[in-house]
């Protein structure tokens, strides 16, 4: 049921973003009117465009804001999400980055040019933005240097400038791994300006800017939602503030694997070395090599997935049930050397010792297990 209701908020969120993605696509409905950003929504509008930028003594690459901060939407369309490695605390994400501002100092009349929005693709961005001013950000914790490969400015006849990046960069983020393999994450992207702090700019989160790209889907996570909001952050650089814009994608691990190829194997392994309380007659020996091959195996699961994992200072949930695991392993050994001293001085108590066994320990593990899985949550 709980899967179910996961999986139902999932398909919502990404059917409500895929709903403003395609909006903001339809040519002559574009859902940017409505942006918080957009000359339509902003005071600062009026009062600038009533003045020349020679009258108000603001040039044409300051701020189109000359009293205050201007406003500055960022949304993201999200393409693809690859390369989330816990190791190294990165992932990679590739999309569009979209920021949104008002500059009435662009405005134009749409009858005189016949066309309500003007667009400049390659480069005739570069010498646009020459005579303009532009809200440019980057990716704060960035770890290695993007590849842009696409970019489009769009100025409406009121103002409205609409800038998109297609953008693919490494990104660092924190990956808290104490329920791992059901562990949920958080996938972190963050945008300050570089120039203008936040009394000259100041971000906010644009959803009619915002959505997923088409077929966009996670191997091993699944995406359970998205947020984003904006701090003003204090830097070396400055006495003043910045303002800085964080998207934050929720994702949950897909446990399926993890069940077939790690839990339940694990479990058949410690079920089968209770095989020796049947073996009341057998030798310490022969009872301990089969205990042994399951505490053997069990450090070998460690060794694999050791290297999927970084070196953390606390233990994941997988890691109490290697341990458990390992533990109940021992203990039957030292069953076995308890059984095989009794059974030379009173074999009738070594077989009592056996059958006590063959219910306690199955029952120590299954409270093992439930406990273990009632902490994780």
């Amino acid at each position: 049921m709980r899967a179910w209701i996961s999986s139902l908020s999932t398909a919502t969120c990404l059917l409500l973003l895929a709903t403003a993605a395609h909006a903001q696509a339809v040519p002559g409905g574009r859902a940017n009117a409505a942006s918080p950003a957009a000359c339509s929504q902003v005071d600062y509008a009026r009062s600038a465009s009533a003045a020349s930028p020679q009258s108000s003594g603001v040039g044409i690459t300051d701020p189109p804001n000359p009293s205050g901060p201007t406003i500055v939407g960022v949304g993201f369309i999200v393409n693809d999400i690859r390369g989330i490695d816990p190791v190294r605390d990165e992932f990679q994400f590739r999309g569009h980055v979209q920021l949104l501002w008002c500059d009435p100092r662009l405005a134009f009349d749409p009858q005189i040019e016949g066309r309500k929005e003007r667009i400049f693709k390659g480069d005739q961005v570069e010498k646009q933005v020459e005579q303009m001013w532009l809200a440019s950000g980057y990716p704060v914790n960035k770890v290695g240097e993007p590849d842009f490969s696409e970019r489009v400015l769009r100025i409406r006849y009121d103002g409205t400038v609409e800038q998109s990046i297609n953008v693919s960069v490494p990104l660092a983020t924190h990956y808290d791994l104490r329920r791992f393999p059901l562990d949920h994450q958080t996938l972190v992207l963050q945008v300050e300006s570089y120039l203008w702090d936040h009394d000259r700019l100041r971000f906010v989160h644009d959803e009619t800017i915002s959505g997923f790209g088409d077929g966009i889907s996670l191997p091993e996570w699944d995406i359970v939602g998205v947020k984003g909001h904006v701090d003003d952050t204090p830097v070396m650089r400055s006495d003043t503030p910045f303002s800085r814009y964080t998207l934050e994608i929720e994702i949950s691990r897909k446990p399926g694997f993890y069940v077939w190829k790690v839990f339940l194997p694990l479990i058949v392994i410690v079920a089968l070395s209770w095989s020796v309380f049947w073996m009341t007659d057998e030798r310490f020996a022969g009872r301990s090599r089969v205990s042994s091959t399951g505490v053997l195996t069990i450090v070998a699961y460690q060794f694999v997935f050791a290297a999927d994992l970084p070196r953390v200072g606390y233990l994941t949930l997988l890691d109490f049930v290697m341990i458990g695991s390992f533990g109940l392993l021992a203990v039957t050994v030292l069953q076995s050397l308890l059984v095989d001293h009794a059974n030379r001085q009173d074999p009738a108590r070594a077989t009592r010792i056996d059958q006590t066994s063959r219910w306690l320990f199955p029952a120590v593990y299954a409270l093992m297990l439930a406990t273990i899985a009632l902490l994780a949550g």
